[in-house]
């Protein structure tokens, strides 16, 4: 996770077609998230970017996939005027329940 100026970058993971929505582990740098829609059409991408949203309480159009748009392995730029809260939120929602 990279905190600068306006924004938060982070690496994901993203599981297509998991059987639980959510981030299933902090692997390294990089979250592990699943989705329940399979890589259709961009459909995975919207959930797992209308997941994050609603985790961060930031709207939808603060997140953008910048890398990674047809790979698992993605980039996510979040833009809020608060991103050490951003950053605090998905260090609190990553950690093992």
């Amino acid at each position: 996770m990279r905190v600068a100026g306006g924004e938060v970058t982070i690496e994901v993971t993203a599981r297509p077609g998991a059987s639980r929505r959510g981030i299933i582990r902090a692997d390294g740098d990089r979250l592990v998230i699943g989705v329940h829609s399979r890589p259709d059409k961009g459909k995975a991408n919207d959930e797992l970017i209308e997941y994050l949203a609603g985790e961060l309480r930031v709207p939808r159009s603060a997140l953008l996939i910048v890398r990674g748009e047809t790979s698992r392995r993605k980039t996510i730029r979040i833009v809020t005027h608060e991103p050490a809260k951003a950053a605090s939120r998905l260090r609190q929602i990553s950690k093992p329940k």
